[in-house]
């Protein structure tokens, strides 16, 4: 007998929350485990790169990517 509380499908926090918090420690990581694979790791080595030339590119990309990865289906 099945539980009540029993799901399979995520909530739409789980959804939207999750991959925007591992987004905000691992730029693109968000995006790749929603399944968009080259855009995670485009976003990673152009985060990285911005943060290497300019803080304020990196900073930008950063927070960009953490928004992407929560609105992003």
């Amino acid at each position: 007998m099945r539980s009540q509380y029993a799901s399979t499908q995520p909530t739409s926090s789980q959804k939207h929350g999750v991959p925007a918090i591992l987004s905000f420690f691992i730029p693109g990581l968000g995006q790749l485990i929603k399944g968009q694979v080259g855009k995670g790791i485009v976003i990673f080595f152009f985060t990285i790169i911005g943060y290497m030339f300019l803080i304020i590119p990196g900073v930008i990309i950063h927070i960009w990517q953490i928004v992407d990865a929560y609105n992003s289906n």
